[in-house]
């Protein structure tokens, strides 16, 4: 047996010990690729990476922070129609989506949201071997590490690795994944006063804040001179789908607050001058 089988199967055994309820490779009816429900914006980005055609979400695009969304009455029949259904374990929903999958018989898969590498890389191939579509996954997978290594690289060059950075907890995986020190953590909840003058006296020269939950509002006033850089996690904010999507929109907002734009200067008449 070649490395390469022999690591197929590995995956193949693992994803068979921790997801029972998962046929390593779904076909639908007539020939049609497998109908692919995701819990959130973010479970359907991890599907779509897999290879997945055919993917519908619960949430919608348009919240603000997905995982609270409810299931409704219609959403039931969706569930029990769907060949497979991804979700995280964090939903609100999953009380009661579990009790509808286990009396629906219907496949699933838990897979971990988090954008560093390893982390993509194993929940999209947990969904890929679902659907038989390794091929894929792998191709898109290893796109996603070229953006990140490029990014990274970026980054290096600009000497943010030298910068006194404050992140929000749910983004300090991506941050320390690029390479960057991480001087402060602060979040999800609100920041308390001892908080404030811990991460104050770090003296931070950026900060990252989390678009779905911003709590960073007391460091803009605590320290005037750090911009505050916000990013996404769930796809749907400003037209974003895909986990590449996700990772443009947070490499664009940081180059922006780190190299802004020189604004127009302006005369002492008022008018802007070159």
């Amino acid at each position: 047996m070649t490395e390469t089988r022999l690591s197929r199967w590995m995956v193949l055994l693992v994803a068979a010990a921790v997801l029972p309820a998962v046929a390593p490779a779904l076909t639908a009816q007539e020939g049609a690729p497998p109908r692919v429900l995701a819990t959130t914006p973010w479970t359907a980005a991890f599907a779509r990476a897999a290879g997945a055609e055919h993917v519908d979400l619960l949430a919608p695009y348009e919240m603000r922070h997905p995982p609270e969304y409810e299931l409704r009455a219609t959403d039931l029949r969706r569930v029990e129609e769907a060949d497979l259904v991804v979700y995280a374990g964090y939903e609100t929903m999953m009380d009661r989506l579990e009790r509808v999958l286990g009396e629906g018989a219907v496949s699933s898969v838990q897979i971990g949201t988090t954008h560093t590498r390893a982390a993509i890389e194993a929940a999209v191939m947990l969904v890929a071997v679902a659907l038989g579509t390794e091929d894929q996954a792998r191709r898109n997978v290893a796109e996603i590490h070229r953006f990140l290594d490029e990014w990274s690289a970026e980054l290096r060059v600009a000497g943010l690795h030298r910068e006194r950075v404050l992140v929000h907890g749910f983004q300090v995986p991506l941050m320390e994944d690029l390479g960057i020190p991480v001087a402060g953590r602060f979040g999800p909840g609100p920041l308390e006063a001892q908080q404030i003058v811990r991460l104050t006296r770090t003296g931070a020269t950026i900060i990252v804040d989390n678009w779905h939950n911003e709590v960073a509002q007391p460091l803009r006033e605590t320290l005037p001179d750090a911009p505050v850089v916000t990013f996404i996690n769930f796809p749907g904010h400003q037209g974003t789908r895909t986990l590449l999507d996700v990772l443009r929109f947070n490499r664009d907002a940081l180059a922006g607050a780190r190299f802004p734009e020189p604004s127009p200067r302006r005369r002492g008449d008022g008018r802007e001058s070159p």
